[in-house]
């Protein structure tokens, strides 16, 4: 047991250090995304997401140590082998990310109850925290609406 006097107190208030996490942002654009013209300027292209994403890790720079980036271009949301979901999946699975941001939950996954899966089950084993920005859905502010 270690003596009184070098024991470390919890840190509170200020000098407590919120956890820097390794993000990891997911972008897919969906073929039929394109084929309804619904990339260039509109809220779901690549480049738009990348732009919001981008912009969140910007007003909370100091949370996050790096940032990676998963891009599925042309790939619908209902298969989940899609190369860019499944390495985000693997270097979560690694250890390598542990926060996860999306624009909404659509582009993770089209079947919500595969995502529910995702995020509340393996996220959650995990400790992964978990960000969707369009439903205002963040596992680490509100880890009451994750079991």
């Amino acid at each position: 047991m270690a003596r009184p006097k070098n024991r470390r107190e919890p840190q509170t208030g200020a000098d407590a250090q919120a956890p820097r996490w390794h993000l990891g942002q997911y972008i897919r654009l969906s073929r039929e995304d394109v084929a309804k013209g619904k990339c260039g300027d509109e809220s779901n292209s690549v480049a738009n997401q990348k732009r919001m994403l981008d912009e969140y890790h910007r007003m909370h720079l100091a949370q996050f140590a790096d940032v990676k980036v998963y891009v599925d271009d042309g790939a619908t949301g209902t298969d989940m082998s899609r190369a860019g979901f499944q390495r985000l999946l693997a270097d979560v699975m690694e250890r390598k990310i542990n926060c996860v941001i999306v624009k909404d939950l659509s582009r993770l996954s089209r079947n919500y109850s595969d995502a529910g899966r995702l995020i509340e089950h393996l996220f959650v084993q995990l400790n992964v925290r978990f960000i969707s920005l369009n439903e205002a859905i963040d596992s680490y502010l509100d880890p009451a609406c994750f079991p």
